[in-house]
Formats: C-alpha cells, sequence, structure tokens
C-alpha cells in the first residue's frame, strides 16, 4: 500500500508540473503573441499615416503644377502680342545666310503628244545681302521668228520667310500685328521720314520678301512704305525706321524689269536698276514729289518693237501687273524708244490715268506708298488666271483691248442668221519670207466658200488703232505663223484663227506662240501644216536632202539654221483643195 500510495503521488506530482509547465508555455506564446499583434497594428497605423502625408504631398504637387502652368501660358501669351515685323529681304539678316531659287526645267507651251516636243533649261538666280541678282536663264531653243524663243516655266521652290520681333523706344511709334487668318497678318505702321509720304494705317504685309527672283521669265519687286524712286540713278530705295540684327548691312537687289529674263541676248539690251531696303540712316535722297497712287517701273528693251514681244514682253504683263489698280497706277519708263509709247498710247492710257514718268531722264525724287518694279508674266503671249490678281485671263485682256482702242463687235455673226451678212476672213499677207505665192487663188477659194475675204497686210510702222478696227470687223482671221498673228487680241471673242505652219516640223513652236493663247482668249483654233509640195524649199534643196528627210537634225543644229532654212527661206503655195475643209470647219465653228 506505501509503494502504491508513493506512486500515485509521484504520478500525481508529475502531472502538476506537466501542467505547470504547459500553462507557462501557453503564457509565453501568448505574450508573444500579443506583441506581434500590437507590432502589427502599430505597423498599420504608421502605413496610414505614411499614406495620408504622400497623398498630401501629391496634391501640393498638382497645385503647384497647374501654378507653374498657367504661369507658362499667360506668359506666352503676352509674348506673341509683342509687335514684330515681317522680313522683308530674301535672305536672313544673319552675316553667313543665304537664301537661293530653285533650279528646274520645263516646258511651256507645248504639245506633250507631240513629237519632237521643244524643252528649254532655266538656271534662276542667287540673291544674297549687297549682290547684284544677275540671274540669267538658259534657253535651248527660240519661241518664234527670227530672234523669238521658245519659253520655258520652272516651278519655283518655297522661299524662306523671317519674322523679327520689333524693340523700339517708347517714343516711337510701334508696329503692331493683328492675324486675321491663316496665312494673312496685318502690319500697321506709320513712317517717320517727314519728307516721305504718309502710310496708311491699314498697310497689308503678305509675309513675303520685297522682291521674288523665283520666276524664270521676270524678276518683281514690290515694295510699300515710303518708296523712293531716283531715275537718273536708276535707284529705288524703301525707307523704314526698323533697326535690323546687323545694321552694317543693306538689303539691296539689282534688276532688269524686262519679263524676258530667260533670254540672254534679250536681257543683254535692258538696263538695271538698283532696289534698296535703308533703315534711314544715311544716304536717302529727300522727296521732290509725293504721289497718293502707286507706281509700276518697267524698262523697253530687248526686243520691243518686234510686234509679237511688244504684246508678250511688256502689254500683257503690264496689264497683269496694272490692271489691278484700276487706272489708279502711274507707269515709270525706262526707255528712249519714244517711238514706243505713241505707238501703244491707247493702251498704257487704258491701264493708268496718270502721265508717264520716263525713268531715265528725270532726276526729282518721287515718293510713292507702294512701289512694283518689274511685270508680272506668267507664259508666253497668254495670262494664268490663277496666278494672275482676281483671276484676270486673257479674255479679259482682249476686253481691255476693244475698250482702249473703242472696238464695237464682242462676238462673231452667226453664218445664216437674222443679219444675213457673210462672215469677213481677214488674209494676213506678208511681204518678206513665209509670204503666199498665191494669194489670189487662196482669195478665190474663200469667196466660192461664202466668205467676204479682206487682205491686210503687217507692217512695221502700221497704225495699231487702224489694225485694231479692221480685226475686230473680221470673224476669221487666217496667216502663215508670224508676228501678224499677234493681231488676234482684237478678234471678238468665239472668232477663229487659222494658222499656216510652214513645213519643217514647226508645229510645236507655232503653237506655243498662237495656239494656246488664242484658245486662252476665248477663240477657235485651227491649223494647216504646210506639205513638202507647198513649201518653196523643194525648189533650193534635193529631195533627199537632209531638210525634208529629217527636219529635227536641222533643229539639232540650232536656232539660227534652223530659222535660216525653214523660215527665213520658206514661202508657201497653199493647195486649195487640201485647204478647203479647213475653211469649212472655220464656218461651222462660227455656228457654234
Amino acid at each position: 500500500m506505501a509503494i502504491s500510495s508513493d506512486k500515485t503521488r509521484s504520478k500525481v506530482s508529475g502531472q502538476i508540473i506537466f501542467r505547470s509547465k504547459v500553462e507557462a508555455i501557453e503564457q509565453s506564446v501568448t505574450q508573444k503573441m500579443g506583441y506581434e499583434m500590437i507590432l502589427i497594428k502599430s505597423l498599420k497605423r504608421m502605413e496610414a499615416r505614411k499614406l495620408g502625408l504622400a497623398l498630401l504631398g501629391g496634391f501640393f504637387v498638382g497645385v503647384v503644377a497647374c501654378f507653374i502652368f498657367m504661369t507658362v501660358s499667360t506668359a506666352t501669351q503676352q509674348l506673341s502680342n509683342l509687335p514684330y515685323v515681317v522680313n522683308a529681304s530674301p535672305v536672313a539678316e544673319s552675316s553667313n545666310s543665304s537664301q537661293r531659287s530653285g533650279r528646274g526645267h520645263g516646258t511651256e507651251g507645248s504639245n506633250p503628244s507631240s513629237d519632237g516636243a521643244t524643252r528649254t533649261k532655266q538656271t534662276s538666280s542667287s540673291t544674297r545681302d549687297d549682290a547684284p541678282s544677275g540671274g540669267q536663264a538658259k534657253a535651248s531653243n527660240l519661241e518664234s521668228e527670227g530672234d523669238k524663243k521658245t519659253e520655258a516655266r520652272q516651278p519655283s521652290k518655297n522661299q524662306k520667310e523671317e519674322i523679327i520681333e520689333s524693340k523700339q523706344p517708347e517714343g516711337d511709334k510701334k508696329t503692331e500685328a493683328r492675324q486675321p487668318s491663316k496665312n494673312q497678318k496685318e502690319e500697321v505702321i506709320e513712317s517717320k521720314q517727314p519728307d516721305g509720304p504718309r502710310i496708311s494705317q491699314s498697310t497689308k504685309s503678305r509675309r513675303k520678301p520685297a522682291c521674288d527672283l523665283s520666276n524664270p521669265r521676270t524678276d518683281v519687286c514690290d515694295l510699300e512704305g515710303d518708296v523712293r524712286i531716283h531715275g537718273k540713278s536708276a535707284s529705288v530705295v524703301l525707307v523704314t525706321d526698323r533697326r535690323p540684327r546687323n545694321s552694317g548691312r543693306t538689303k539691296s537687289w539689282r534688276i532688269k524689269p524686262y519679263a524676258r529674263k530667260f533670254d540672254k541676248a534679250a536681257m543683254a539690251h535692258v538696263h538695271e536698276v538698283s532696289v534698296r531696303v535703308s533703315n534711314g540712316l544715311g544716304g536717302i535722297p529727300a522727296c521732290s514729289a509725293n504721289h497718293s497712287d502707286p507706281a509700276i517701273v518697267f524698262a523697253l528693251g530687248g526686243y520691243t518693237g518686234n510686234y509679237y514681244h511688244d504684246f508678250t514682253d511688256v502689254l500683257i504683263p503690264l496689264f497683269i501687273t496694272s490692271q489691278r489698280f484700276d487706272g489708279a497706277v502711274q507707269f515709270v519708263i525706262e526707255t528712249i524708244n519714244l517711238w514706243w509709247i505713241s505707238k501703244y498710247e491707247q493702251i498704257l492710257r487704258s491701264l493708268s490715268r496718270h502721265e508717264i514718268i520716263f525713268f531715265n531722264s528725270d532726276d526729282r525724287v518721287h515718293c510713292y506708298r507702294r512701289v512694283v518694279v518689274g511685270l508680272h508674266s506668267h507664259k508666253a503671249l497668254s495670262i494664268d488666271p490663277t496666278r494672275a490678281p482676281n483671276g484676270y485671263s486673257m479674255v479679259d485682256f482682249t476686253k481691255r483691248m476693244r475698250v482702249a482702242y473703242s472696238l464695237e463687235r464682242d462676238s462673231p455673226i452667226r453664218p445664216g442668221g437674222a443679219e444675213a451678212k457673210k462672215p469677213r476672213l481677214l488674209l494676213i499677207s506678208r511681204q518678206g519670207s513665209r509670204r503666199f505665192t498665191n494669194l489670189g487663188e487662196i482669195v478665190r477659194t474663200a469667196e466660192e466658200l461664202d466668205f467676204e475675204v479682206v487682205v491686210a497686210e503687217a507692217k512695221m510702222g502700221s497704225n495699231v488703232a487702224d489694225i485694231a478696227r479692221v480685226v475686230n470687223s473680221c470673224d476669221v482671221m487666217m496667216g502663215v505663223h508670224g508676228a501678224g498673228l499677234t493681231n488676234f487680241v482684237f478678234l471678238p471673242t468665239n472668232a477663229v484663227v487659222i494658222q499656216i505652219v510652214p513645213f519643217g516640223k514647226l508645229e510645236d513652236i507655232a503653237r506655243a506662240c498662237f495656239a494656246y493663247p488664242s484658245v486662252d482668249a476665248g477663240l477657235h483654233y485651227l491649223e494647216h501644216s504646210v506639205s513638202e509640195d507647198e513649201s518653196n524649199l523643194r525648189e533650193l534643196y534635193p529631195r533627199d536632202h537632209a531638210v525634208f528627210r529629217d527636219p529635227k537634225s536641222i533643229h539639232r543644229l540650232g536656232w539660227n539654221k534652223m530659222g535660216e532654212v525653214y523660215l527665213d527661206k520658206q514661202n508657201v503655195n497653199l493647195d486649195a483643195d487640201r485647204f478647203r475643209p479647213l475653211l469649212l470647219k472655220a464656218r461651222q465653228l462660227l455656228h457654234q
């Protein structure tokens, strides 16, 4: 029993010890878990504080960013309202910058479907500060008889533009700029020169260089502001109060204001005009006479005196340049050929209501608000309405001719109509080369087809007014390729032009000179190409000669040789039977 009792006590004591150990372990575990929970709760509270601080910091950063953005936007808007001035120079005003017009080749007036289309090459000029423009284009073919060249159109490259911020003293009038549209800006300027013309408060700046030398046919400077012309020194100065970045440099050009820039032979007889932009610091001539209307400065040189060139190089370009002013413009002409002025006086007076100033003999200083130096020109004996101011076209030019010479007829007769009159056929007769050797037979054939025939001779000294009245009285005009066909400008709209093209693959040249321009003028065009049997060349050369066998080989010998053979030596004996259908076609066109 004693042993059993001891075992029992020992067992109970062990259990008690085991339980106490377990309880101690449980208390230790509980205590540790409490510490961990406390730690976790502490960490959670710390993360909430950090997140709150981060959100608060992000909010303040966003507020600061918005404030900075609004400040920058306001500053940018204020800067955009600062006055600026458009640079009227073809080059940047830094000392090393320059601008060049592009090089290109083109074909003008040629028919792409025709054989042997004539092509010409054009090298445009390079422009620099204080350097002459001197840009002469090379033409490989002349465009009509004798000294005429086939003309080329060159697509021009975009020219650089520069806008310079203007900083002026407080006492100066500031140039204010507004932007009314996407492509146009207005500039308000007031001249500070006491003896110059007063400048309108709404003068427009076209954001382009003062001088455009990119056109292969012509150089033109368009100056607005205080512009001064001194004829004897052949100078035109635009006076401005702007201070260039490099005050030691002056923008200047030397141009020949005659619309045949690509033709070196013609331009060799044209005098240069100096055009410059000056800030008025010195060397500016004082005004002798102030003018309220603009001026156009151009030269009579080159081939003026040739009837065709009088129109294609001078009168049509003058119309393009001056028509927008509706007579409120003055012509300043560099010439000694007063007979030319007298010959075309009625046209000149229809374009300008002012007396002409002769550039090279006038020692006065004439001051204008606007001056155009040079004449705009688009193509041979015609106008491109997409490039002309207000969309003027050759139809508008022919209407101007009818006004200038008081011509009565705006449209031809309609055969068989109520008037019961015969259509009038004008035959242009030549006394030199390319003349009709069977003129009488041609007249009889036309009369058999119920035409009233009028024969007129194109003479060098003919009175233009008399010619214009005769041409305008006719419904069909016919002649061998030559300057006499230029008289189509006096025909009534919808009349018919018939060009007789001499033998020798001259169709491209003939069409460039008269086919395309007459169609542009609202006329019907027909042509008759002379055959070998209709040409007197068969009497001068054997039939197996290259003149007949390969005319293009003669063309390749150069214009002078080609012209000598096919223009200077050739006369025409028209085959009446072969030509008759063309006259019938002309009558049909008059019915349309």
